[in-house]
């Protein structure tokens, strides 16, 4: 995973060493494509074949897949939780809620975001106050709003590509269970041709 994948999962309390080195048990090219997006989310692979994964894992056992999956499962979700935008729940349901907005480069203020629209200011870390020329304040605020803009751009795309991950594992996940019950009901029948005593 990237380092900034990796930061925002340290924030959330994840594990935040290489996922290749988190499954011992597992061959990390059997479940992902070594495939990331432009973030470095990475890419699950479809099974095609349940045999050969397990072939190709270092133990062979279908708990150790489920489990690498069941772990990369809730990576993705802690990942996506932190990208999903809360604000639209609240605004919804027409709760006033705290947002943060760029003053400047390096100076952050908090607004209290109302559903009627109005937000109240309070000061930023500094506790301070800017003041512009109009001019030069319409630039920074459109600057601003296109930056905004384009980040919300790349968030809804990276949760457009966790979700098909998360659909991917989960249906990998189902997939593998699955071949499981089947090889033990197969173990339990008898032979055929076998008589029965």
């Amino acid at each position: 995973m990237s380092e900034q994948v990796a930061s925002e999962l340290a924030k959330k309390g994840a594990v935040t060493e290489d996922v290749s080195s988190q499954f011992t048990d597992v061959k990390m090219a059997t479940i992902l494509s070594g495939n990331t997006n432009p973030r470095g989310i990475p890419h699950v692979a479809f099974i095609d074949s349940v045999e050969s994964t397990l072939a190709a894992t270092t133990d062979g056992t279908v708990e150790t897949l489920i489990g690498a999956f069941n772990e990369l499962h809730q990576k993705f979700k802690i990942l996506e939780g932190h990208k999903a935008p809360d604000e639209d729940a609240k605004h919804e349901a027409e709760e006033d809620f705290m947002s943060h907005y760029s003053l400047s480069e390096m100076i952050y203020g908090r607004a209290t975001i109302t559903p009627t629209g109005n937000a109240s200011a309070s000061g930023s870390a500094l506790n301070a106050m800017v003041e512009y020329p109009y001019d030069e304040a319409l630039d920074i605020l459109t600057l601003s709003l296109k930056n905004a803009k384009l980040r919300k751009d790349i968030c809804d795309e990276d949760l457009d590509m966790l979700r098909d991950q998360i659909i991917t594992v989960e249906v990998n996940m189902a997939r593998v269970f699955n071949y499981d019950v089947k090889r033990r009901r197969d173990e339990k029948k008898p032979e055929a041709g076998a008589i029965e005593a």
